[in-house]
């Protein structure tokens, strides 16, 4: 039990600074401006993205490109307990929000973007254009 309840000790300077702004404002701010971490590679012909999106579902997740752009947006909703009386939180570090994210990758072939989600990670294959395909249309890619 002592294991569950943060310890003065550990984490002192955190500690310091969250003891000054518990508040549900404060605390929901900084859970919802959450940005998954991203890896781009460029390759000779195509563009490899990985994103880590955990405790994200595929159905919540979605991404399109237009205008030269790819956009990444996710929505996790915050879990709702609903036995009060069992007992109270004493730690609730879980986050919750949504996430929008864009990237600039200017003419590809969006005919031929693919994209999975398996264990927390988005993955995207994003083909660049040939000369006779640079023609920018907005598509929604689904995801696998």
């Amino acid at each position: 039990m002592r294991k569950l309840l943060p310890s003065k000790r550990d984490d002192f300077f955190p500690s310091l600074f969250e003891s000054g702004f518990e508040t549900d404002l404060f605390d929901r701010f900084f859970k919802e401006s959450h940005y998954p971490k991203v890896d781009i590679k460029e390759v000779e012909d195509h563009y490899e993205m990985k994103m880590d999106v955990p405790g994200f579902s595929k159905e919540n997740v979605k991404v399109e490109y237009k205008d030269g752009y790819l956009e990444v947006e996710g929505t996790r909703d915050e879990s709702k307990e609903t036995k009060e009386d069992d007992g109270h939180f004493i730690r609730k570090e879980r986050s919750y929000g949504s996430f929008k994210r864009s990237f600039y990758v200017g003419e590809i072939d969006d005919s031929k973007i693919s994209g999975s989600f398996k264990d927390g990670m988005l993955q995207l294959q994003v083909p660049k254009a040939t000369e006779q395909e640079k023609q920018n249309k907005g598509k929604q890619i689904q995801i696998e």
